[in-house]
């Protein structure tokens, strides 16, 4: 193949390593430019699209992308309706915003209201199933005609030519190789130079998946799901988030807690997430909460969840590898703690910022990675820090630090522990728009 590099042809052969959220809508984006894209996913377990009833072509979903509820806020919204992808058919619940709540008697702390998000940030707030979003992509990308190899773990980086090996023994050569194999990214140390492992943050998930209408028949849970907030429960150590997705079809809940406060013996390795078949750990946890979060660790018997440890990286401070043939994007640069709800945003935002960037430097390779990694590092490291923040935030013990929280949570300004109880900050973060940068 030609390299590509420094010369000012308009179309590059570009390999996609990951076929998550971030790998699929820089897919679309490339693609959309007029770029060759090849998606490369390891993944070998299939699903179906469907439109109006026909099936469109098989497609491999990625075992971490299913079975839970995420956010796709106004700043990434807008991004995908820029693309004609089309949430109308998408069974889908319109957030109202944050509410916040006393652990033990669920008093009221703070209501955050969105407003209507489309007038003041350009797009709306979603709360959605993960698989529905990713197959929705899945769709997208294949009607635009990117290719999709499922089975395919790339094993070898050739980053000068640039070229990928494959575990069953096929090489992919390419003119820009995409990183987005998430937080543990196999690429990352080639690129840094060095080692660069995920770092426990201490806390523990739990995701539970709980019908809507078996709350719906308890006056007590009921608002939960007729009225769509992100209600968060914050106490020592701990904090209990739950909201609706698909029309209240599903009550999302992830529960974080300090390790130590419950057994994470088959916790050990970065990989490590076990399903969980009973409640009774969850009611040892909570057990002294208010009665509402009884009732819904309760109800989390009837089923099995998730629970995993939750890793973090230090800054990456070099996303571009030196041949200037390949660049690390979403994940695998700037993982994120879920508490700031960005993940998937940031990454759809780094996919528009490259495909603008390879546009704007057609004649050098190089320019163009470097300008990307330029425009998102000082944004997405600063969402990360306000992460680590929140964590602190939400797990204050009862005491003085405690009460100034819950004093300060209810009012506009920089003091406000919440990132988005801000303005100024809520404008930045949700009205932000990449197709600008």
């Amino acid at each position: 193949m030609a390299d590509n590099s420094t010369s000012p042809g308009n179309v590059y052969d570009i390999v996609i390593v990951g076929a998550g959220i971030g790998g699929l809508v820089t897919a679309i984006t490339l693609k959309n430019d007029g770029h060759k894209v090849l998606v490369l996913e390891e993944a070998t377990a299939f699903g179906e699209v469907s439109t109006k009833g026909q099936m469109i072509k098989s497609f491999p979903v990625p075992s971490i992308q299913v079975g839970a509820g995420m956010r796709i806020p106004p700043n990434c919204f807008k991004l995908l309706h820029s693309l004609g992808i089309d949430f109308s058919h998408m069974r889908k619940t319109h957030s109202n915003g944050n509410r916040f709540l006393r652990y033990s008697d669920g008093a009221v702390l703070a209501h955050m209201s969105h407003g209507v998000p489309e007038l003041a940030f350009g797009g709306s707030y979603l709360m959605v199933h993960r698989a529905d979003y990713h197959a929705l992509l899945l769709e997208k990308a294949f009607a635009a005609g990117v290719e999709i190899l499922k089975a395919k773990k790339v094993v070898e980086y050739d980053w000068e030519k640039p070229a990928v090996r494959t575990a069953d023994g096929s090489c992919y050569d390419a003119d820009l190789i995409v990183v987005a194999d998430g937080v543990q990214s196999e690429a990352r140390a080639q690129i840094l130079g060095h080692e660069l492992p995920p770092q426990d943050t201490g806390d523990i998930a739990y995701r539970i998946l709980i019908p809507g209408h078996v709350l719906m028949r308890d006056p007590e849970l009921r608002d939960l799901v007729s009225q769509p907030w992100v209600t968060s429960w914050c106490g020592p150590d701990a904090h209990f988030i739950g909201y609706p997705v698909r029309g209240g079809e599903i009550y999302n809940i992830v529960a974080c807690c300090a390790s130590e406060t419950v057994n994470d013996a088959k916790l050990q390795g970065i990989d490590s997430k076990v399903f969980v078949e009973n409640n009774q750990e969850l009611l040892r946890r909570f057990g002294d909460w208010e009665p509402r979060i009884l009732k819904l660790c309760h109800l989390a018997g009837q089923t099995k969840f998730l629970k995993w440890r939750l890793y973090d990286l230090d800054l990456v401070d070099r996303w571009v590898h030196p041949s200037g043939k390949a660049c690390l994007l979403g994940d695998a640069c700037h993982p994120m703690l879920p508490y700031m709800s960005q993940g998937a945003a940031q990454a759809t935002e780094d996919a528009f910022v490259l495909t603008a960037s390879l546009r704007r430097n057609k004649q050098n390779l190089r320019d163009a990675l470097d300008e990307y990694q330029r425009i998102r590092q000082p944004r997405v490291s600063r969402i990360q820090k306000a992460g680590r923040l929140l964590q602190t935030a939400y797990h204050l013990p009862d005491g003085d630090e405690q009460m100034r929280r819950d004093e300060l949570i209810s009012k506009d300004g920089d003091e406000n522990p919440i990132f988005w109880g801000s303005s100024e900050r809520r404008e930045w973060l949700f009205g932000y728009d990449a197709q600008q940068a």
